[in-house]
């Protein structure tokens, strides 16, 4: 592991540790750091706390004040993005995952929201994200501990029609917001999870459907990827990046068959 995000880790958990004590049951790193190809410069930190129980008003500020501090500097360029979720929703995750805290240090500013239920506000609506059942996944499968139990013993599998339907829903995403390399190198992977059931980084994603398909589209945004080559951005390259990615969608079954 990178040594700048080996130590970033460890200050995020003593962070975490101290705000909560003994709530927090485990915290794992997924995404790019745990499947392969973290960049500090392409990258960011995506990590995933469970805490025992629901948490207050308070701690749930206390914890983001700590992870959001001048101090912590994430070593990403694209920041932290970190969620808590309870033990009972790792244990036996819904279609749409409340979670009690989203944190993200992503630019252009440090966000923080208090999801979840919370006391003395019994009818405030709690923050849910789909997302978070890609993120159960992938720290269920091949998920770092940064501290506490490990993940097998904590998250559950959700269904893998669930995980389909959040891999294509990531790529419609991608076709408003995604760069280049995030839109083809984000099908790839998505594809490579319909054909064979695989969580995989971006980078053994664009490998995987490089053997499968003759698109340049895939050489580029590998390239890009690695930081051998410019990001593509004109409009015909992302023309041909969307048409791509249009063609892994219509892989999918469509939503509601």
């Amino acid at each position: 592991m990178d040594p700048a995000l080996d130590a970033y880790l460890r200050k995020v958990a003593a962070g975490l540790a101290r705000a909560l004590g003994p709530a927090l049951v485990g915290l794992y790193l997924h995404g790019s750091g745990a499947l392969g190809g973290w960049s500090a410069e392409r990258s960011d930190v995506d990590l995933l706390g469970v805490v025992a129980r629901r948490l207050g008003r308070r701690a749930k500020q206390v914890a983001a004040a700590r992870l959001l501090h001048p101090a912590l500097a994430c070593p990403a360029r694209r920041g932290l993005e970190l969620s808590l979720v309870t033990a009972s929703v790792a244990a036996a995750p819904p279609p749409r995952p409340p979670f009690e805290l989203h944190v993200s240090t992503a630019p252009p500013a440090p966000t923080s929201h208090l999801g979840g239920p919370v006391t003395g506000l019994a009818l405030r609506e709690a923050g849910f994200d789909p997302d978070l059942l890609l993120h159960f996944a992938v720290c269920r499968r091949a998920g770092v501990t940064v501290s506490g139990a490990p993940p097998a013993e904590v998250l559950a599998e959700p269904p893998r029609a669930w995980l389909e339907e959040r891999a294509a829903e990531e790529l419609r995403w991608a076709l408003r917001h995604g760069s280049f390399a995030d839109r083809v190198l984000n099908a790839c992977r998505a594809w490579r999870l319909l054909e064979d059931g695989e969580l995989c980084s971006k980078l053994d994603g664009g490998e995987w459907a490089r053997r499968r398909v003759t698109d340049p589209v895939v050489d580029a945004a590998l390239a890009a990827q690695r930081g051998l080559a410019p990001v593509p951005d004109a409009v015909a390259d992302l023309a041909a990046a969307d048409r791509f990615v249009a063609a892994v969608l219509d892989r999918f079954p469509r939503p509601g068959t």
